[in-house]
């Protein structure tokens, strides 16, 4: 798929009841290449086949266009499965003309249900399901991000705090796109990379790349983001698109590593919430069983941590 589909399933996908990271319109364009994905509109829905390893590994559940949903409610009532139905059946002759097993994954609970319920009434089949922990998204109230509120946010606010009594007024947040600071953001990405010696690692260096795609092409892919300057330095960025009209994903936050110690990931992150207030949730993504991160992402205290499980034809 080029450029082009995903303008199209910006503004056609029915995003309503999707909040995984997976689902994310600009995710599946700018990580194609970094995790091997197949993606094709048919029959009005989305499909997609991740070549991964086994927990990452089968199709994602299919994704209905608006004018999909529309005609199925004039027609059927409202727990009717039979578009499921239809977007299985293409499923299952996918599977089988190009040699890729029945499986699917990053499949939230309540998809699973949906999938289980599916097959079990019109193909009377059933899948073996697993989870792991790893692939689990982590989502945060917007408010709870912006304003750090209450005892559980005390560390986070402290954070902060060491922030400003080391840098004082000699700090400002800039918002993308509506500031100019594409050439910013890509430098920070690019500082943190060779920091982390990117040259050695081609899943980083992939990543780099998405930073500039996503850069190059933030208004198709609905990109926003900003810059942390210090003492107008560049510090830190972060890049986030919608996953639905509720729920955005932050898809990169990095920051120059001299600045860590200062709590500046706490600041951008504080900084961006605030002016994301007209979603409902952040989604931070995964933890990618990274334990260090795990830590991280606990810290601030999640509302949802939104299970995927794959499975595969018993």
């Amino acid at each position: 798929m080029n450029l082009l589909d995903f303008e199209y399933l910006q503004n056609n996908l029915d995003t309503r009841s999707l909040y995984g990271s997976d689902s994310c319109i600009a995710n599946l364009y700018l990580l194609q290449e970094k995790y091997n994905t197949w993606l094709k509109i048919h029959n009005n829905t989305l499909f997609r086949y991740y070549y991964g390893d086994e927990n990452r590994s089968g199709y994602g559940f299919p994704i209905p266009l608006k004018k999909q949903v529309e005609s199925q409610n004039q027609m059927l009532p409202q727990n009717d499965l039979s578009w499921l139905k239809s977007a299985l059946d293409f499923i299952f002759e996918d599977a089988k003309a190009q040699g890729r097993k029945f499986s699917f994954c990053l499949i939230t609970r309540e998809q699973k249900e949906l999938l289980d319920s599916c097959l079990s009434k019109y193909f009377k089949k059933s899948l073996s399901w697993k989870t792991n922990r790893d692939d689990c998204d982590y989502l945060y109230l917007q408010e709870n991000l912006a304003l750090l509120p209450g005892s559980n946010y005390q560390k986070k606010r402290n954070h902060v705090s060491r922030f400003n009594r080391i840098y004082g007024n000699d700090w400002e947040f800039k918002m993308f796109p509506q500031s100019d600071i594409s050439k910013d953001i890509f430098y920070i990405a690019q500082k943190w990379y060779e920091e982390k010696n990117g040259d050695e690692n081609p899943v980083l260096n992939l990543e780099l790349q998405s930073v500039k795609l996503a850069l190059e092409n933030f208004e198709v892919l609905k990109i926003r983001g900003g810059v942390l300057y210090v003492k107008g330095i560049p510090a830190a960025m972060t890049l986030a698109s919608p996953i639905s009209d509720s729920v955005l994903d932050v898809i990169y936050e990095k920051a120059i590593e001299e600045f860590e110690k200062d709590g500046v990931y706490a600041v951008i992150n504080q900084q961006f919430s605030k002016a994301c207030s007209n979603f409902l949730y952040l989604n931070r993504e995964e933890d990618m069983g990274v334990e260090g991160l795990r830590k991280a992402k606990l810290s601030y205290k999640p509302s949802i941590i939104l299970e995927k499980f794959y499975g595969c034809l018993e």
